[in-house]
């Protein structure tokens, strides 16, 4: 058996909140888990007024949520071509911002936000983009497993913060003590908000705080 590799286009889909224009002081990409849809977790920031713009990407990948059954859901990669999954989607988020053309908004702060599988997909992303981000905001996840023996410069310099829920039911206590190893010397906080393996408003009011605080 011989396998052969084909690229296509795919049609992806995307979710946004706010306009996105002179006045936005804030541009927000937020990067769904496992077994997510982009909208559900948009749903969380729709409180945020007018100087803020939020986009939130759906993976690529799509399955039902119970077997054959259930709400569809997706999720970014999984081990089968796992270096192409790892291509595919950062091609795609990079592309989604040259669409949107980031570039031409200077005046507006941008903040990369991920959520459990989330945070590898997201530090994958800010790795492999030209763009040049301000913020990196981590939820419950794991960075990218290459990245957690030599964390790259450009992980370390990005302003950081990776936020836990103090009732933590998922993410192991040993892979946030890693994560506090990796980034110690580095330019990232560490903080703890009200809640389980998820994003709610406790967390999105401490994201609030560090990226507004001078």
């Amino acid at each position: 058996m011989e396998k052969h590799l084909f690229q296509v286009t795919k049609t992806a889909r995307y979710f946004t909140h706010g306009k996105l224009d002179a006045n936005t002081q804030f541009i927000w990409i937020i990067i769904h888990g496992y077994a997510q849809t982009a909208d559900s977790l948009l749903t969380h920031f729709e409180y945020l007024g007018a100087e803020h713009f939020v986009i939130a990407p759906e993976g690529l990948n799509k399955f039902y949520s119970r077997g054959f059954s259930g709400h569809p859901v997706a999720s970014w990669m999984t081990s089968l071509e796992r270096e192409n999954e790892i291509i595919d989607y950062t091609n795609y988020l990079n592309s989604l911002v040259n669409y949107l053309n980031f570039t031409s908004f200077t005046q507006a702060k941008t903040i990369v936000v991920g959520f459990s599988q989330g945070v590898s997909t997201q530090t994958r992303f800010i790795e492999a983009s030209n763009f040049k981000f301000n913020f990196s905001i981590m939820i419950a996840g794991e960075i990218g497993k290459e990245f957690q023996e030599n964390l790259p410069q450009k992980l370390a310099n990005i302003k950081s913060l990776y936020l836990v829920g103090n009732q933590e039911n998922i993410l192991k206590p040993e892979k946030i003590e890693l994560h506090q190893l990796l980034f110690k010397n580095t330019n990232c906080a560490f903080l703890t908000f009200e809640g389980k393996h998820e994003v709610n408003a406790h967390a999105i009011d401490e994201m609030i705080n560090f990226v507004t605080k001078p």
